[in-house]
């Protein structure tokens, strides 16, 4: 009896043994696994992770390269508009001589002969074109005259007509472009001595408050005269290109024909070597050039009232004279005069006396 209790105990914590060496295999196993799967789910999520980094890393570079493509485009686009704003500030002198100097350059130099002065004229006229460029675009002017005036001559006109009128229109064009330069210093000229009062009153008032001759000059270069603006600014770029200021005021005076403006020259010139008070000396060179303003302002109103009183004349006498001689000459019985002739030389005669007014006020008009 004691045997069997002693082996029943044996065999119950003979198999409580088992069963603990089991759950300790078990439980070991279980850990392993569970060390085994941790570090791969471990591994799968950085792995994710770092595949989003990479991602977001990749969008980023995509960002930035796609930020430098716009700043690079919108630089590009900056600096075209400002070739554009710079293209257009250039005269349309200049780019259509660089577009018509390559076509025309040969015939140009064929034709300088008929431009002789032309350098000088362009200089005193400001425009910033070399002698073979002007004639060069005013050959190619001539040239694009001449063949829109055959093209509208041939479908108004006879071939042979067509051709003399497209001949006639280029020469006129080519004799119109010699000619301008000279016009227009002359036209300058004119612009000055209707300026030079005011600009006279305001480098003397300048002088006055104690400013300096060069400040005084680059204050009227910056100011609204018109043509002593840009001579003024000239002057200055002389000087700073190393032209004394008697050197540079010498050259506005061969510039420019204007006698008031030779005058302030004169005079500023006297000033620099001798001394005195140019302030005073610019005041009464300002009345004294307004006198003669004023003055040459009366006698051109005084023509005009007589050029006034001629045309009212000579356009209520010519038709009445036409209508008598017309009333004569049908009374006569087969002359010449008929009515409609009549009507013809009035419609004709009195557009002739306006132009010939307009011509004649304007040649009388005063240059001071």
């Amino acid at each position: 009896m004691g045997k069997k209790k002693g082996r029943g105990l044996t065999y119950f914590f003979a198999r409580v043994g088992e069963g603990v060496i089991r759950t300790g295999e078990a439980t070991s196993q279980l850990s392993k696994a569970v060390k085994k799967i941790q570090p791969k789910e471990k591994s799968d999520e950085i792995t994710r992770r770092l595949r989003e980094l990479k991602e977001l890393e990749m969008l980023r570079r995509e960002e930035l390269r796609e930020g430098l493509r716009l700043r690079e485009e919108k630089r590009m686009r900056g600096k075209i508009e400002a070739l554009r704003r710079e293209e257009l500030k250039r005269p349309l002198s200049e780019r259509l001589s660089e577009t018509l100097y390559v076509p025309f350059r040969r015939p140009a130099e064929k034709l300088m002969r008929l431009f002789k002065g032309i350098d000088e004229d362009l200089y005193r006229a400001n425009i910033p074109l070399p002698p073979d460029r002007y004639v060069a675009v005013v050959t190619g002017a001539s040239v694009m005259v001449g063949a829109t005036s055959i093209l509208i001559g041939m479908l108004l006109f006879p071939p042979i007509l067509a051709l003399a009128i497209g001949f006639g229109g280029s020469v006129f064009a080519l004799l119109l472009g010699r000619s301008y330069p000279s016009r227009r210093v002359k036209a300058r000229s004119i612009e000055t001595n209707k300026e030079i009062p005011y600009v006279l009153r305001h480098m003397a008032t300048h002088l006055s408050s104690g400013i300096g001759l060069p400040e005084s000059m680059t204050s009227i270069s910056k100011a609204d005269y018109g043509v002593l603006s840009e001579e003024f600014g000239r002057v200055i770029r002389d000087m700073r290109s190393g032209m004394s200021m008697d050197e540079a005021l010498a050259a506005l005076s061969k510039r420019m024909d204007s006698e008031p403006l030779r005058r302030f020259v004169r005079q500023v010139q006297r000033t620099l070597r001798t001394g005195g008070d140019l302030a005073d000396i610019l005041n009464s060179l300002a009345e004294e050039t307004s006198f003669e303003m004023r003055m040459k302002l009366r006698d051109y109103t005084q023509s005009l009232n007589m050029l006034t009183m001629m045309y009212m004349f000579a356009s209520s006498v010519v038709p009445a004279l036409l209508i008598i001689m017309t009333a004569v000459s049908s009374g006569m019985g087969g002359a010449t005069l008929t009515t409609g002739t009549g009507a013809v030389l009035l419609l004709l005669m009195v557009p002739l006396l306006l132009v010939i007014f307009l011509i004649t006020v304007k040649r009388f008009e005063p240059r001071v």
